[in-house]
């Protein structure tokens, strides 16, 4: 899979529906996959996803990655090259290391590198593009088959719900989940992302107590102060009554005594 296309969206093979054309199956593993309920969900997330006819939204779908064997390969291989070229950002040694050590590393750069691809400068938009990157079987010679799944987005706000969502689509395919439940799930799991996104004016969710709540909360907590108090003085007066009423009696008492003798 290089990364010399100079635009993904318009050089890679997308699905063959005029619906999912952000889809890019490069292995063709939708080939014979029903995706009516995608189409639909797409459909209602279209506000957010598209722009000016055009998808915010790319997901690259692979049958396996093959990961460099050492640092030096990596300036060999002619599929990385674009990585250390002058047109390119510049990785210094500890990140080309980890491309060709550490799986994470390596996905990280790779789907770096497929976003700027497929939308090229996106400085300046208001609307934020997402690339996923599916790999189904994993690594190439990885037994394991472990498949992953690497979001990238350029607006540093989505990276937690991005975070979440990688996590359930890669568990998803764990589970040997059809591929086609996957998409869905996917698709409304970045819909909702960018709906949010959207409704609170790219502001983070506020998930602490409402303001009102607390109000609330120290009233009940001054209603019952004052419950206790009035109930505390209430009490201690009618025992000081008690107690005044008793002394009356025995005094009178007495006098009464000494008043026969």
């Amino acid at each position: 899979m290089p990364l010399l296309l100079p635009r993904f969206d318009v050089q890679c093979k997308t699905h063959g529906s005029s619906k999912l054309k952000f889809i890019c199956d490069l292995n063709h593993q939708l080939q014979f996959v029903p995706l009516t309920e995608v189409e639909q969900h797409y459909d209602r997330f279209r506000s957010v996803f598209e722009y000016g006819n055009r998808s915010h939204v790319g997901i690259v779908l692979v049958r396996h990655l093959e990961q460099p064997s050492s640092a030096g390969s990596v300036y060999e291989d002619s599929r990385y090259s674009c990585l250390f070229n002058e047109e390119c950002a510049r990785l210094d040694a500890e990140v080309i290391a980890g491309f060709s050590n550490n799986v994470k590393m390596f996905l990280k750069v790779y789907a770096w590198k497929l976003y700027d691809r497929w939308f090229g400068n996106s400085d300046g938009c208001q609307t934020p593009h997402i690339l996923v990157l599916i790999s189904v079987d994993g690594l190439v010679n990885d037994a394991r088959k472990i498949p992953y799944v690497k979001i990238h987005s350029g607006d540093n706000r989505l990276r937690f719900p991005l975070n979440n969502i990688e996590i359930e689509t890669a568990n998803a395919l764990v589970q040997n989940l059809p591929i086609q439940q996957v998409l869905k799930d996917l698709i409304v799991d970045l819909g909702i992302a960018l709906k949010e996104l959207h409704d609170l004016n790219g502001e983070p969710r506020d998930h602490s107590v409402p303001r009102w709540a607390r109000h609330l909360g120290l009233l009940c907590v001054g209603l019952i102060a004052f419950a206790l108090i009035t109930e505390w003085y209430i009490v201690r007066r009618k025992l000081a009554v008690k107690k005044s009423a008793s002394g009356i009696k025995i005094v009178s008492g007495k006098s009464k005594t000494h008043l026969m003798f």
